[in-house]
C-alpha cells in the first residue's frame, strides 16, 4: 500500500500542466446588471483569443430570440462586440459560444435587466 501511494505521488509530481480553456473575463453589460438605460452594445472580453461562433439575445421570459443587427463574425480575437437593437424594460439574456485557441468549445449566458427608474 505504501509503495502504491509513493508511486502515485511520484507520478502526480511529474504530470504536465493542465490545459486551461478560454474564459470570459468581463462583459458589457455585466452579468446580473440592472440598467436604467438599455445597453447599445454587448461586449465580450476573454483571457485569450477565441472565435465567437454564436451570439444570441433572448427575452428571459419565454426565451424569444431578438435578432442582432449587423452581426459579423470576427476571426480569433480577445474581444468581440455587437450592436443591440432598442430594448424596452424587462429581463434579457445573452447566450454566447466560442472556440478556444486549443479547439475546445466554451460558452455561457449573461443575464441582465432593463429597469428605467420610476417604473
Amino acid at each position: 500500500m505504501r509503495l502504491l501511494a509513493a508511486l502515485l505521488l511520484a507520478a502526480a509530481s511529474h504530470a504536465g500542466p493542465a490545459l486551461a480553456h478560454s474564459e470570459l473575463r468581463r462583459s458589457v453589460p455585466e452579468g446580473g446588471a440592472v440598467l436604467a438605460e438599455p445597453p447599445e452594445r454587448v461586449e465580450l472580453v476573454f483571457n485569450e483569443s477565441v472565435q465567437v461562433t454564436a451570439l444570441r439575445l433572448r427575452r428571459a421570459e419565454g426565451g424569444a430570440e431578438i435578432p442582432l443587427p449587423d452581426r459579423r463574425v470576427i476571426r480569433e480575437a480577445r474581444e468581440d462586440s455587437a450592436r443591440l437593437p432598442p430594448l424596452g424594460p424587462g429581463d434579457y439574456r445573452i447566450e454566447w459560444r466560442a472556440i478556444s485557441a486549443d479547439g475546445h468549445p466554451v460558452g455561457g449566458t449573461i443575464h441582465f435587466r432593463v429597469a428605467p427608474q420610476g417604473r
